[in-house]
C-alpha cells in the first residue's frame, strides 16, 4: 500500500510541478527542484509521457517535458457521432474512427498513410484547415478550431484539436459530423442514389458530377479507370480531369448562356494523359438547378481518339485523291473543269451525276490506255474499246473472261495472287506478255486498285493497262548497241559484286584470261590475278572511297602468260542510289613496260659512258647540290662519294680561290647560263693543280631546267685526266 501511495504520490509532485513550468522541465531541473532521484524522475516521465499525461519536446540534445494539454484520440469518438480522423506529426492519416465512407466519399483504407495535401475534400482543402494544420506542423501551439464546411450540398461541422495517440505520440484530430439541419435522406432517395451509381458503375462511358467551381462531386469507374486512378482520388479535385481548366470554364459559360433553354452542352475536348499521348472526348452537360439557380453539371462522355483520326485519315485520303485529279495530264485537266462548270450549271444532282457519268466514259473510250474493272474472282466487268486496238479481240470477247486468260501461262500466277484473301492489294506497273489475236505477243503494263463495297468487303479491282511493247523493244536494242560497244572495247571491263566476284565481262577479258564468259561469271574476281590479295585489296578499296585509278596488277592466263595491267575502277548504283557493284576496266601495258625497260637500260648505257671518260665529269640537281661524279674526279682527288657530295667537293678549293670560285659558279646556276673558271685544286698527293672547270645548263624533255653538267682540265700537268 505505502509502494503504491508512494507512486501516487511522485506522480502528483512531477505533474504539480509541470503545471508551474508551462514551456516544460528537463529531467535534471525537476530532479533538483523535487529532491528525487533523477533516475526515478526518468523512470516516471517515461511511463506518463506512455499515458499521454506529459508531453516531450527535444531540442537538439535538450528534452524538455511539459504537462500535456491534449486529448486521447480514441475518447473522442465517445463524444463525437461522425468521423474521427487522426494526424501525425507530419500530417500523414494514421487513425480513423467512426463513419469514413459517409463523411469523406472514400474507403477507411483509401485514406490510411495518405498524406493530408494529397486528400480532396473541404475538411482538407479549406484554406483556414490549411493555414492551421501548417502552423502546427511548425510547432505553433494552437487552439481548438470550428469550421462550418459544405460538401455534397450538405452541411457539416468541423473541430481540429490537439490529440495523443495511445502510444503517447502526438497528433491533430479531425471530428467531422454532420450539421442537425441537413434534411434527412430516406431510405427511397438513397436507394435512387445506390441504383444511379450501380448503372453509372457498369457503364463504359464516362459519367462525372461537378458543382460550379468544378470540384468533382461524383465520377463512375469507367472514368477513374480511364484516368488510370481511384474514383475516390479525383473527389474533389478541380475541373474536368486530365483537362485544362479553360475546357472546364468554357463548356460552364455555354451552360450559363443557354441556361433559360435548360438545354445540354455539347463539346470536344482535347486531354493529356499521364503518358504523354493527347486524346480526344467528347461531353454532353446536363445542367442542374435548385430554385432557377445552376448548382451542378452532370456530365456523360466517351473517348473519341480513334474515330478523329479515322476522320483524319480520310480526309487525308480525300486530299491525296484531290492531288492526283490535279495531276492528270493537260486534257484531263481540262475536261475536268469544263466538267465541275457543267455540273455547277445543272439544277438538279441526278442531271449532274448523268453528264458527269457521259464525261468519263468518253475518257474511257478516247484514252490512250487500257481501262479495266473485274469482279473478286478476276473476271472482267467492264473494258475500253482500246484492248481491241491493241490486242485485236472485241471488248465483249474480253468481258466475263478472266483478265490473266491472255496473259501467257507462264506469268498468270503472279496476278491470280492479288485475287486470293491474302493479297488483295494495290499493285502498280506489272508488265506481262498477252497473246494477241494474230498469236503474237503484246507487252502490257498493268496497274490495279482494289474495290470494296458498301459492306468493306472486297470486290473486285480497277486499273489501267499500257502497251510498253515498242518501249521494251526500243529498250532491248539500246542493252543490244551498249553490249556491243562493250564488246568492241579492247580494253577488258568486269562488273563485280559486293561480294567480290564477277557479274559480267566482255570478249577482251576473255581473251586475257583464256576463259569463256560463262566460266568466268559467278567466279571470284581475284582468282584470276598473280596477287589475288593484292586484287581484292584493289576492289574493297573502291566500295570504301568510290575509286581506284591506274592500279597495278597482272593477270595470269589459263596458260599461264601474265600480262601487266593497270585497273580503273568506280562503284555502280541502282535508280534509288544503292551500290550494286564495281566496273572496271583494264588497260593492257605491255608496250609501257617494255618501253620503261628500254628507257632504263639508256640511262645505264649514258651513266656508263660518263663513268668511263678520261677527264674528270660533275653533274648537279636544280638544287645546285653536285649529286654525281666519275671515276676520273675521284682519281684525282683521292676523295670518296660521300666526301664530296653536295657542297662537299668545295674542300678541296684552294682557300684563296673558293669564295670567287663558289661565287661565279652560284651566279651562273642562277642564270641557267654556261661557265668557264680557273681555280687551284687539291690533288690526291696533297698540291693544289690549276685546273679549268666548264659547267653547261641541263634541260629535260619538257624544257625544264633539270641543274649543270660539267668537266675540268688539269693545267699544270698539261695532261687530260
Amino acid at each position: 500500500m505505502r509502494n503504491r501511495e508512494s507512486e501516487v504520490r511522485y506522480d502528483s509532485l512531477i505533474l504539480g510541478f509541470l503545471s508551474e513550468k508551462l514551456q516544460g522541465a528537463s529531467i535534471g531541473e525537476i530532479s533538483s527542484a523535487l529532491q528525487l532521484n533523477r533516475n526515478l524522475v526518468a523512470k516516471y516521465l517515461s511511463i506518463m509521457h506512455m499515458q499521454g499525461r506529459v508531453e516531450l519536446r527535444s531540442y537538439g540534445k535538450v528534452k524538455l517535458y511539459r504537462k500535456t494539454t491534449r486529448i486521447p484520440f480514441h475518447a473522442l469518438s465517445l463524444v463525437n457521432e461522425g468521423c474521427v480522423i487522426g494526424l501525425d506529426q507530419l500530417l500523414y492519416v494514421r487513425e480513423i474512427l467512426g463513419n469514413c465512407k459517409e463523411m469523406t466519399g472514400a474507403e477507411k483504407n483509401d485514406l490510411l498513410s495518405k498524406p493530408f495535401s494529397e486528400i480532396f475534400h473541404p475538411a482538407f482543402t479549406d484554406p483556414v484547415v490549411k493555414k492551421y494544420t501548417q502552423e502546427y506542423r511548425n510547432g505553433a501551439v494552437s487552439l481548438p478550431l470550428n469550421r462550418e464546411i459544405s460538401w455534397r450540398k450538405r452541411g457539416y461541422n468541423l473541430t481540429i484539436v490537439p490529440s495523443i495517440f495511445n502510444d503517447g505520440t502526438q497528433g491533430l484530430a479531425l471530428l467531422l459530423s454532420e450539421q442537425a439541419n441537413n434534411p434527412p435522406i430516406n431510405k427511397k432517395e438513397k436507394n435512387k442514389i445506390r441504383t444511379y451509381q450501380y448503372l453509372t458503375h457498369e457503364t463504359p462511358n464516362f459519367v462525372l458530377h461537378l458543382n460550379t467551381d468544378g470540384d468533382v462531386l461524383y465520377v463512375n469507374e469507367s472514368y477513374a479507370t480511364y484516368c488510370k486512378t481511384r474514383a475516390s482520388d479525383l473527389l474533389q479535385t478541380n475541373g474536368i480531369p486530365l483537362a485544362t481548366q479553360d475546357d472546364f470554364v468554357r463548356i460552364k459559360n455555354i451552360v450559363l448562356k443557354n441556361w433559360s433553354l435548360n438545354e445540354p452542352t455539347t463539346s470536344d475536348i482535347q486531354v493529356v494523359m499521364d503518358d504523354g499521348s493527347v486524346r480526344w472526348q467528347t461531353w454532353v452537360f446536363h445542367p442542374v438547378r435548385e430554385q432557377g439557380v445552376l448548382t451542378d453539371l452532370h456530365g456523360y462522355g466517351r473517348d473519341i481518339t480513334e474515330e478523329r483520326e479515322r476522320d483524319n485519315f480520310y480526309v487525308r485520303l480525300q486530299k491525296e485523291f484531290n492531288q492526283d485529279v490535279q495531276d492528270k495530264t493537260s486534257e484531263l485537266r481540262e475536261i475536268t473543269a469544263q466538267l465541275r462548270k457543267e455540273i455547277d450549271q445543272r439544277k438538279s444532282l441526278e442531271l449532274a451525276l448523268k453528264k458527269s457519268e457521259e464525261k468519263f466514259r468518253n475518257l474511257t473510250e478516247i484514252t490512250t490506255d487500257i481501262i479495266w474493272e473485274t469482279d473478286q474472282f478476276g473476271t472482267i466487268t467492264y473494258i475500253n474499246p482500246k484492248a481491241t486496238s491493241i490486242l485485236g479481240y472485241p471488248s465483249e470477247k474480253l468481258t466475263g473472261k478472266k483478265i490473266w486468260g491472255k496473259i501467257n501461262p507462264d506469268y498468270q500466277d503472279t496476278l491470280k495472287d492479288y485475287f486470293s484473301e491474302s493479297q488483295c492489294s494495290s499493285f502498280e506497273q506489272i508488265a506481262f506478255p498477252m497473246i494477241r489475236s494474230d498469236g503474237s505477243e503484246a507487252w502490257i503494263e498493268l496497274s490495279g486498285i482494289p474495290l470494296v463495297n458498301d459492306m468493306k468487303q472486297f470486290s473486285g479491282y480497277r486499273g489501267i493497262g499500257r502497251d510498253i511493247t515498242r518501249f521494251r523493244q526500243e529498250l532491248e536494242d539500246a542493252n543490244t548497241y551498249s553490249r556491243n560497244l562493250i564488246e568492241v572495247n579492247l580494253d577488258p571491263l568486269v562488273t563485280i559484286g559486293p561480294d567480290g566476284k564477277i557479274q559480267d565481262v566482255n570478249h577482251a577479258t576473255e581473251i586475257v584470261t583464256g576463259e569463256k564468259r560463262k566460266k568466268l561469271i559467278g567466279t571470284d574476281f581475284c582468282s584470276y590475278f598473280s596477287e589475288p590479295a593484292k586484287a581484292r585489296e584493289g576492289y574493297e578499296k573502291v566500295f570504301s572511297q568510290g575509286y581506284v585509278r591506274d592500279y597495278s596488277l597482272k593477270i595470269v592466263h589459263k596458260n599461264g602468260n601474265i600480262t601487266p595491267v593497270l585497273y580503273n575502277a568506280s562503284i555502280y548504283k541502282d535508280k534509288n542510289g544503292k551500290v550494286q557493284g564495281v566496273f572496271a576496266a583494264a588497260r593492257d601495258i605491255s608496250a609501257l613496260k617494255e618501253s620503261e625497260k628500254n628507257l632504263a637500260n639508256s640511262h645505264d648505257y649514258y651513266m656508263r659512258i660518263l663513268d668511263e671518260l678520261p677527264n674528270p665529269v660533275w653533274r648537279t640537281g636544280k638544287d645546285a647540290k653536285y649529286n654525281f661524279f666519275n671515276k676520273a674526279w675521284f682519281n684525282f682527288t683521292g676523295r670518296t662519294p660521300e666526301e664530296e657530295k653536295e657542297f662537299g667537293w668545295a674542300a678541296d678549293i684552294h682557300p684563296e680561290d673558293r669564295e670567287q670560285c663558289m661565287t661565279h659558279y652560284l651566279t651562273s646556276f642562277e642564270k641557267n647560263t654556261p661557265f668557264y673558271i680557273v681555280y687551284r685544286l687539291r690533288h690526291h698527293d696533297g698540291t693544289y693543280h690549276r685546273v679549268a672547270d666548264y659547267g653547261s645548263p641541263v634541260f629535260d624533255l619538257n624544257g625544264e631546267f633539270a641543274g649543270y653538267i660539267g668537266s675540268f682540265c688539269d693545267l699544270d700537268k698539261k695532261e687530260v685526266l
